[in-house]
């Protein structure tokens, strides 16, 4: 039973999807938002007011003795 269902939505779907462009309905009148449905776009701005520090981690890779990568990481507060 689920076969024959899977089968049936499989042809339509094929089916819908060959036919040609000129077929497809299309909505008559403008392919654009007229002007008077258009609103004005509001912005917004919020500023967070934070305390304390700011602290970052400043990553440094160098290579060290036998080629071997060398990894520091130093915290900055501002």
């Amino acid at each position: 039973m689920r076969a024959i269902v899977l089968g049936i939505a499989a042809t339509l779907a094929t089916g819908l999807s060959l036919a040609p462009a000129s077929a497809m309905p299309v909505a008559p009148g403008h392919g654009v938002a007229p002007v008077a449905s258009i609103e004005q776009a509001q912005y917004v701005t919020r500023r967070v007011v934070r305390r304390g520090p700011r602290c970052t981690v400043q990553v440094t890779r160098t290579r060290g003795p036998f080629g071997r990568v060398v990894v520091r990481k130093v915290r900055r507060c501002y």
